[in-house]
């Protein structure tokens, strides 16, 4: 048997007639991994860099807001005379729709923001002025006979549900309780006038979209519907004797207006 011995060679190389190298595999995988990450490195050099994940998208609107608003709408007042003050025996109900409402407000609450979702609570006040008379068959006594609606003064507290689409546009439902002052003059066949000033409780709900355009403003369109719980008023005529009118009112409402932002709390952590 002959050695061959080579001189140079790396350790592990044998000369066995077959050229065979030991430990070449391992090596081999080494320099092709060492290749590959320097490459990968190389082209990650070039890339640009990766954007970071915008904040909860909700975050801005947590904490408190006030603004002002101004709204238009429709009025559908009901009149139920019970006791013929109006046309003679039987009851009759008179319907009147007027649309066109134009009137003001404020309104501020709290939000609460969790990643993409916000809970709040608002309470606005507004004023207005639409008359609603309701007209009465022609073949009334008395041509003058009548019935005048009006409604003046809106207030409602109202939670809210919102889910921000993006870091500057909230859409969101409302719902909760509502209270409107009326006012109802009637003028019955005998040529007698009675009025009533009522304030009413009931509900209401609806939709509504906030845009942040600055940093500590955002605008407000808005569409909401008030129910009005049914009321009944009595009187005593000295002509016709006791008249009853049941009331039943309802309101469409479309808003804008402006919101300010007063500070940043910090939203609710997400686990």
């Amino acid at each position: 048997m002959s050695l061959v011995c080579i001189a140079g060679a790396p350790p592990g190389w044998r000369g066995d007639g077959r050229g065979r190298r030991e430990g070449f595999l391992p090596v081999a995988l080494l320099t092709a991994m060492f290749v590959l990450t320097a490459t990968g490195s190389a082209r990650a050099a070039d890339m640009p860099p990766v954007a970071k994940a915008p904040p909860c998208a909700a975050s801005w609107w947590q904490g408190w807001h006030v603004g002002l608003n101004v709204f238009g709408g429709g009025y559908t007042a009901n009149r139920t005379d019970q006791d013929g003050q109006l046309v003679g025996p039987g009851a009759a109900t008179y319907t009147r729709r007027q649309t066109g409402l134009v009137g003001g407000g404020l309104q501020g609450g709290y939000d609460w923001a969790a990643c993409q979702w916000l809970m709040g609570v608002e309470a606005d006040g507004g004023l207005a002025s639409m008359a609603a008379p309701a007209d009465v068959p022609p073949f009334a006594q008395n041509p003058a006979v009548a019935i005048t609606s009006r409604f003046n003064t809106l207030l409602t507290v109202r939670g809210r549900l919102g889910v921000a689409v993006s870091d500057s546009l909230l859409i969101y439902v409302t719902g909760g309780a509502a209270a409107a002052h009326t006012l109802t003059t009637y003028l019955n066949r005998a040529s007698e006038e009675f009025t009533f000033s009522d304030w009413r409780w009931g509900w209401t709900g609806g939709v509504g979209a906030d845009l942040r355009v600055t940093d500590n403003l955002s605008l407000r369109s808005e569409a909401l519907y008030v129910g009005l719980a049914d009321r009944t008023d009595a009187f005593v005529s000295p002509t016709l004797g006791l008249g009853r009118f049941t009331h039943s009112d309802s309101i469409w409402l479309a808003r804008v207006g402006i919101n300010v932002k007063l500070g940043f709390d910090p939203g609710i952590p997400t686990y």
